[in-house]
């Protein structure tokens, strides 16, 4: 009998166990490769670095932003927009950065990177500062290239700042 028991309780395991320990050290193994990427990223951005960072992204690269009405954006449409918002800042920081891995449909740690944070903006005209909170999630590919980056943020304080 404790047979039979033992026997359907490693049964029930395998059933409804989670991913292997080796894919979960596999995950975490490109997710620490994948999280250089995206600091690099952000520091391109921050530093305003348009050729470093259109290089960090893929050719094939989308981006799905907090625009109402947006479809997905090219790398060119991207790359081109960030060039704007370095014009229009004289200082572009990120603060209060936390970087975690990103989770499958099954909350299993995957090799993607989730970033939160608030930027930091100061207006090149005004020199006036403004605050954004963000999240991202971006997606990198095996040759350490974003190819889906999907952000969020609330502009409520940038837009005040802009109608003013």
């Amino acid at each position: 009998m404790k047979q039979i028991a033992l026997f359907s309780l490693i049964a029930c395991c395998s059933l409804f166990s989670c991913d292997s320990p080796q894919k979960h050290d596999d995950n975490l193994m490109k997710y620490t490769k994948n999280l250089v990427v995206a600091k690099q990223f952000i520091e391109a951005f921050s530093t305003k670095d348009s050729t470093l960072e259109a290089s960090l992204l893929s050719d094939d690269y989308l981006a799905f932003g907090p625009g109402i009405g947006q479809d997905s954006l090219s790398k060119e449409v991207i790359v081109n927009g960030d060039k704007g918002w370095m014009k229009t800042f004289s200082e572009i920081k990120l603060t209060n950065a936390e970087y975690s891995p990103g989770l499958d449909a099954n909350y299993e740690i995957n090799s993607d990177v989730r970033l939160y944070g608030t930027w930091i903006f100061k207006f090149a005209k005004s020199g006036k500062t403004s605050k954004m909170k963000f999240y991202a999630e971006f997606k990198i590919n095996d040759a350490g290239q974003i190819y889906r980056y999907k952000e969020f943020c609330e502009l409520h304080d940038m837009t005040k700042e802009l109608n003013n």
